[in-house]
């Protein structure tokens, strides 16, 4: 689960606080006093001064607005928002070629992605501001560290402050750790107590709409239930199909489905399919990379008829009436069995029929389908040497 608001003004304000820092170096000052040292150094003020904001989203707006507080021109840039957005909150969307040269202060609330890993790399501070400030809160690998620690050598960078390392933690023999110009802090963005109860209280409520089915938001691995969870009694029939189809032909590597909804329907097969074959951990969430490791894949095709799903020359179709799932049909046989409580497959015959008294108190329906008969039953098995059992599944 992901809460993406949780922590957001926490970790805007710790950015605000270490460009503060970086302002008066307050740690050098810190560490200088305690060593008995009373240099009184001078920094410089905010106001006046411009500030990159390397993504706008909800901590990078928040960053805007708090350092439009202190008299700072904000600037920004994020691929996903437009100038006329970004300048209802006060900031000036630039590109990023456009915005190296003009700022002093540099503060990044992007993903790390391949597309932005080493985003601030020797070629971007060879273009900023001689004496840029940089700060990263977001994620480790953004900026390329041993080109941060050449530009503060060299003075190109004058102070930065970082809160997250491409490793962490971060060697304590790392030259740029134990730079005079670097402010480090470990990894503290979301560490309040305030973010910590708003993430657990959000986490605590996603569960709940998860479990009543009444949204998905913050699954970041579960596409498929979004579909699914809009049509729950589609997806039970496309899985207990799955369940059948598995008893009737247990060796497929490829199931074909025919239904009018691709975005989870056919994953929604494949993963009744696994679970009849003891695959317990198939499911909405986990189908994709299961099925893969299982060797089974789908091929579709659309239908506005009763969903159908076939591997060999076995064929199966359902549908929901509004009430209960039924089984439309097995092969080219017409049927009509509700798909519910246990069910067994065996194999039509004089066999069959030899038995069925002696299971009368535990079989609650015969549904004849050709060479095969499915008996719905109270217990979880029926108890029968003669019968030849194809398979049972819980359609519950």
């Amino acid at each position: 689960m992901n809460t993406p608001g949780g922590n957001t003004n926490s970790a805007a304000e710790h950015t605000c606080a270490l460009i503060l820092a970086m302002c008066r170096n307050l740690a050098n000052r810190h560490t200088e006093l305690m060593n008995g040292e009373w240099n009184r150094i001078n920094g410089i003020e905010l106001s006046g001064k411009t500030v990159g904001i390397i993504g706008l989203g909800r901590i990078g707006m928040i960053v805007a607005h708090r350092m439009q507080a202190f008299g700072m021109k904000t600037v920004g840039y994020d691929p996903f928002v437009t100038a006329s957005a970004a300048a209802e909150k006060g900031v000036e969307f630039l590109q990023l070629e456009d915005m190296w040269p003009v700022c002093d202060f540099l503060t990044i609330h992007v993903p790390l992605l391949p597309s932005t890993k080493h985003m601030l790399n020797s070629a971007v501070f060879d273009k900023c501001k001689k004496g840029v400030r940089i700060v990263n809160c977001a994620r480790g690998g953004i900026i390329d560290e041993e080109a941060l620690l050449e530009n503060l050598n060299t003075g190109k960078v004058a102070c930065a402050a970082l809160d997250v390392f491409e490793k962490e933690p971060p060697s304590t023999d790392s030259p740029l750790l134990q730079h005079s110009n670097l402010i480090a802090t470990p990894h503290l963005g979301a560490s309040t107590a305030e973010a910590q109860t708003r993430v657990a209280k959000e986490i605590a409520e996603q569960f709940l709409a998860l479990r009543d089915g009444t949204s998905t938001f913050g699954c970041l691995n579960a596409p498929l239930l979004r579909g699914a969870l809009g049509q729950p009694a589609k997806a039970k029939l496309a899985q207990q199909l799955g369940m059948l189809l598995y008893t009737l032909n247990p060796g497929a590597n490829v199931l074909t489905v025919k239904g009018d909804d691709e975005s989870f329907v056919p994953y929604a097969v494949m993963a009744g399919y696994l679970n009849a074959k003891g695959v317990s951990a198939a499911n909405l969430i986990s189908i994709k990379k299961v099925a893969a490791a299982n060797g089974l894949s789908y091929e579709y095709t659309a239908t506005s008829e009763d969903l159908t799903v076939e591997c060999g020359d076995v064929r199966l179709s359902g549908r929901f009436d509004g009430i209960t799932s039924f089984l439309t049909k097995v092969n080219s046989t017409p049927t009509n069995i509700p798909l519910t409580g246990n069910l067994t497959v065996v194999k039509s015959g004089a066999d069959l029929f030899s038995q069925l008294p002696s299971l009368s108190s535990h079989v609650r329906g015969i549904h004849f389908a050709g060479d095969v008969t499915i008996l719905s039953h109270c217990g979880k098995t029926l108890e029968s040497e003669k019968l030849e059992t194809l398979g049972s599944v819980d359609m519950c």
